[in-house]
């Protein structure tokens, strides 16, 4: 019996609750036994579809008596006696305050008899609302699919967008627009953190999926800005992404319902355009992104990629991490350099570029670098502030196959790290290899017990520099970067060796060492690369 609302019993379900006490989308459909709602304060009913009220009725048990001895003297016979209804409480008052709430919002409002258990009807109608999902679900994949076939990306964004009444579009994995109505491409200031994002989405939903044997693969969908994005993937890889526009009181899950099958939609476009013309190019540097970021490919996709680049033909693969830094120390853009030199993307706010390095060249990897270096320069000259710009490179060890690529990304990305700790905003070229021991600082640099040991080591001095207006740790620095050679170390530092001895002496005193002993010579180097670390500034005095 619907007790009120009946012009609007037909307003679309998005889920189906029993109590109001929980978080719930707008437009559930709230199901449950009347005696649920006596007493209790009725909060949000305006956002939901319709209101379900059972209204229980408890059977009696059946008695049955017996007829007393007939005169012909048969048996008694047993007689059945109609069951009636047992009394049900009294809940008009729970009942008339629905019914009134439900009337000043407008929500549709149902009352149902219940015979039996109230919990399996509330369970029945639950079922039947998914039963119905599931079976729009396959309905709607099926009709984005046609269209997408029939009409391209243009149709599909077409569709959802008078769907959604939202603007939408549709970009590659390096943003470049593919279709798109009243809508843009994604804000450059917004890519870096959307791909960040959506990668760790994806692999996270792929350990589910792994965990349950595959099941529970939902493709994620994420905020950002004034968009929601979902990704539009091949296999495990990212491709492209599909967004929408949403204002802040949107349901963002029933937007996010229907960009979900239109991703899925959208992979037949990609899949088919995969092997021509930009979105190939496009899908080739999202397949080596995933790879530098951890991630494998099928067989096929690693062959074609490695074809596509010259990898099958090279002896190695460089990969070397850049910035560049304007006059003050802000960071420049990096972007167009020439396919022809090696590919280059951007990975967790980094430039990356890999190079396939032939062993005929004759070049080492330091002159790669160089060579880079000056086609960043290019690249950044005709930019504000890019005239003086410095460029700062980071290479990893050199990968035999692309799969070792994650390793040596992440070595690059480390030296170049390590290297603006150590340089600040200079100009500097430096490889994993060269990094030596600051490889294992750089993992604990913001360990307390770094700073103590520094402090331990060479504090003293540089107080006593300090009081006394010395030279003692600029000359010691010298002396152990000359290898402790005492003529080597006089030379440099313009100064007669017995005046540099004399100056070791004074160290040996204040410190309290014996600055011949290798141990302590350790000790020293040791302690000033974690100064120089620290303080972002090499050879940095006191």
């Amino acid at each position: 019996q619907v007790l009120c609302g009946d012009d609007r019993i037909d307003a679309a379900v998005t889920q189906v609750i029993s109590n109001l006490s929980s978080p719930f989308r707008s437009g559930s459909l709230l199901v449950n036994k009347i005696e649920a709602f006596e007493g209790k304060e009725l909060k949000n009913v305006a956002d939901l579809s319709a209101v379900v009220v059972i209204k229980s009725l408890a059977d009696t048990t059946v008695r049955t008596v017996r007829s007393s001895r007939g005169q012909s003297g048969a048996e008694p016979v047993a007689k059945l006696v109609v069951p009636a209804l047992a009394p049900t409480p009294n809940y008009d008052a729970a009942l008339k305050q629905l019914i009134k709430v439900c009337q000043e919002v407008h929500v549709p409002l149902i009352s149902l008899p219940g015979f039996g258990d109230l919990a399996q009807i509330a369970d029945e109608v639950r079922f039947t609302f998914l039963r119905q999902l599931k079976l729009n679900s396959t309905r709607l994949h099926t009709f984005l699919m046609n269209l997408v076939v029939e009409e391209g990306l243009e149709g599909l964004v077409e569709e959802v967008s008078n769907q959604l009444n939202r603007p939408v579009s549709i970009e590659s994995a390096q943003f470049s627009l593919m279709a798109s109505k009243n809508m843009g491409g994604t804000p450059a200031s917004q890519q870096r953190s959307l791909v960040d994002d959506v990668h760790k989405s994806v692999r996270k939903q792929l350990k589910v999926a792994d965990s349950n044997d595959g099941k529970d693969w939902i493709i994620p969908t994420l905020k950002v800005g004034k968009r929601l994005v979902a990704p539009i993937m091949l296999g495990e890889n990212i491709v492209g992404y599909i967004s929408s526009m949403v204002r802040p009181n949107d349901d963002m899950e029933a937007i996010a319902e229907l960009l979900r099958p239109a991703a899925l939609a959208a992979m037949i476009e990609f899949h088919q355009n995969r092997q021509t013309g930009p979105m190939f190019a496009a899908t080739q540097k999202s397949l080596l992104r995933d790879l530098l970021l951890g991630g494998t490919l099928a067989a096929s996709d690693q062959e074609r990629m490695e074809q596509h680049y010259g990898f099958d033909m090279a002896d190695g693969i460089l990969v070397f991490a850049a910035s560049a830094l304007n006059a003050q120390g802000q960071p420049l853009a990096l972007d167009g350099l020439p396919d022809s030199f090696g590919v280059m993307t951007e990975i967790e706010g980094t430039a990356t570029v890999v190079v396939p390095y032939l062993a005929n060249s004759g070049k080492t990897w330091q002159q790669v670098a160089e060579a880079l270096q000056k086609q960043l320069k290019e690249l950044v000259k005709q930019k504000p502030g890019g005239a003086d710009a410095q460029i700062q490179i980071g290479a990893g060890r050199m990968s035999e196959t692309t799969f070792d690529l994650a390793e040596s990304y992440r070595e690059a990305r480390q030296a170049l790290i390590v290297g603006s700790m150590m340089h600040t905003n200079k100009e500097f070229t430096i490889g994993y290899g060269e990094l030596g021991v600051k490889r294992l600082l750089y993992l604990m640099i913001d360990h307390p017990e770094l700073e103590r040991f520094c402090e331990e080591i060479i504090e003293p001095l540089e107080s006593y520099d300090e009081e006394w207006e010395s030279e003692l740790v600029p000359s010691l620095r010298v002396y152990l970067a000359e290898g402790a050679n005492l003529n080597s170390a006089a030379r440099a530092l313009f100064i007669h060796r017995h005046t540099l001895r004399y100056r070791l002496e004074q160290i040996a005193e204040i410190l309290k060492v014996d600055i011949d002993s290798q141990e302590v010579l350790l000790n020293l180097q040791i302690a000033f690369q974690i100064r120089d670390m620290m303080s972002g500034s090499t050879g940095k005095r006191g």
